[in-house]
């Protein structure tokens, strides 16, 4: 009886909610003090349009693609919500939009007609803080376009439309007799600002517009030697537009309120900083300080492991930042009264060895015993699959200079994984050096548009058939994994190969610069 009690109920509150206003927290500061101001406002959720604003697959900083990954598990269930209570939901992925050609909710946004845009307001606005964009500390990341798409994870809707422009938007407000935008997504001070479907384009256009300060990220930044996290740069980013730009609302408990947001189901994992993975790992030569933070679960405990371990309310207690000086793999979780409120993150930490020296003989002027690469092979002959190329002397295997360790060295193989490449070891080798990388002129077409998410390489050496060393995964732009290894007196066979990452291989065009043999004195 009590189920069917509380079934009636939701039904009751459902049909309330969709059928009226509805009422949210405004919050503003003093653009002088700093003084939060609220305000309670009533709005039909039948005039407010919902704008998800660049929730990409990928970014070039490692560390800002798994923030945007945090955050989607918040922002798909805020979504799913917002279209119960008959919001409009718009997904705008700027820069790839035009990527998702033939899907109806695009589609259907070209299809409308014009409209001219007011310009009703005049949006001023103070420089924004900016930290560059890069949250993963002395070991930067370079920079890339390699996003072509939505995050996976973020569900499209049916129902949902996907406009670029500042006209699109307004078309659609026009249509639907919208009057008011809530803003999710990233990157805050980046695009909301700078993006012509943007909060301070759509301001400018008339609408009232707003920011869920729980489902934004800005450009972040991560200096831990005075305290500078990613979390703090979003929270003086939010500050900033309460005081300048637009109120904001904590969408979370909104859709508690509204019985749209069940929070014993957890969304958030602990968020780190510099954050790698395993398939996108952290290379670091001098040892790095790594902050763990879980500001959506106030007063919860984050417990860590460092053996490869589960972590559990018994594990280590985070109280300050880490301190890693070898390769780590971190687990890591939130819990409060030893029950999990968050999900589990990963971290994934590759400490490189020095710097090698120059081979004495490089593995270009040597003739290989054994090269087979990217292909059919039969009969003993490797067909070369499309654009590939056999291992090429001293360039890349497109024929391009080698370009790699964000230089281009002289020497070395150009590849295209998977390939293997056996030499023979005369007795008076006695170490082998290389520098080994994802080849980098992709970039240079187009800064890597599309494609530069994609090329993913683990390099490994055999000495007599036996694993030596190996390196972690390789991505683009990362600082090339360094080979020094000893070779054991009476050795026959040294082999090179590049090996996809487990997810295919495309773009897998990969470079062992200054390889080469040390010539035992």
């Amino acid at each position: 009886m009590l189920r069917l009690l509380l079934g009636l109920l939701g039904l009751l509150t459902t049909s309330a909610l969709t059928g009226a206003e509805m009422e949210w927290t405004l919050q503003t500061r003093d653009p002088a003090t700093g003084q939060v101001v609220l305000v309670r406002e009533r709005i039909d959720p039948k005039r407010v349009g919902v704008v998800a604003v660049d929730v990409w697959n990928f970014h070039w900083c490692k560390t800002a693609t798994m923030r945007v990954d945090a955050f989607v598990p918040r922002i798909d269930r805020a979504l799913e919500a917002a279209r119960d209570l008959g919001m409009t939901v718009m997904l705008c992925p700027s820069d790839v939009v035009d990527n998702y050609a033939g899907f109806p909710q695009r589609e259907s946004v070209l299809a409308l007609p014009g409209v001219e845009v007011p310009k009703a307001v005049d949006v001023t606005c103070p420089p924004v803080p900016d930290a560059g964009g890069c949250a993963c500390g002395r070991e930067r990341c370079a920079g890339n376009y390699g996003w072509d798409g939505m995050h996976p994870a973020l569900r499209i809707g049916e129902a949902d439309l996907m406009p670029d422009t500042q006209a699109e938007v307004y078309a659609i407000c026009q249509q639907r007799g919208l009057t008011h935008l809530l803003y999710v997504g990233f990157h805050t001070q980046v695009c909301l600002l700078g993006k012509p479907m943007g909060l301070r384009a759509m301001k400018a256009a008339g609408l009232r517009c707003v920011l869920a300060r729980d489902m934004t990220d800005a450009h972040p930044g991560y200096d831990p030697s005075r305290g500078f996290t990613p979390d703090l740069n979003t929270e003086q980013v939010v500050a900033h537009f309460e005081k300048h730009l637009a109120p904001t609302i904590q969408l979370e408990e909104e859709l508690t309120r509204l019985g749209r947001w069940n929070k014993t189901r957890p969304v958030d994992p602990v968020r780190i900083a510099p954050w790698g993975t395993r398939m996108r790992p952290h290379l670091f030569e001098q040892p790095i300080t790594v902050t763990l933070t879980a500001p959506l679960q106030p007063g919860a405990e984050i417990r860590y492991t460092l053996d490869g371990s589960t972590p559990g309310p018994r594990s280590s207690l985070y109280t300050t930042p880490l301190v890693f000086t070898n390769t780590t793999q971190l687990r890591t979780l939130a819990f409060r009264g030893g029950v999990p409120v968050g999900l589990e993150s990963e971290g994934s930490f590759a400490r490189m060895i020095p710097a090698p020296p120059k081979p004495d003989v490089f593995i270009g002027d040597l003739s290989p015993v054994r090269s087979v690469g990217f292909g059919h092979t039969y009969g003993g002959t490797v067909r070369y699959s499309g654009t590939t190329q056999a291992p090429q002397k001293d360039k890349a295997n497109t024929g391009k200079p080698l370009r790699v360790d964000r230089r281009k060295p002289e020497h070395g193989l150009g590849v295209h994984a998977p390939c293997a490449v056996a030499y023979a070891i005369q007795p008076d080798y006695e170490r082998f050096v290389a520098y080994a990388g994802v080849d980098e002129n992709l970039v240079d077409l187009n800064f890597g548009s599309n494609l530069a998410k994609y090329p993913s390489v683990v390099f490994k050496v055999f000495i007599d058939g036996k694993e030596a060393r190996v390196s972690p995964v390789m991505r683009i732009l990362s600082p090339a994994w360094r080979f020094d290894i000893p070779i054991p007196r009476g050795s026959k066979t040294l082999t090179l190969v590049a090996m996809d990452a487990g997810d295919g291989s495309r773009e897998d065009l990969a470079d062992w610069a200054d390889a080469g043999f040390i010539v035992r004195r």
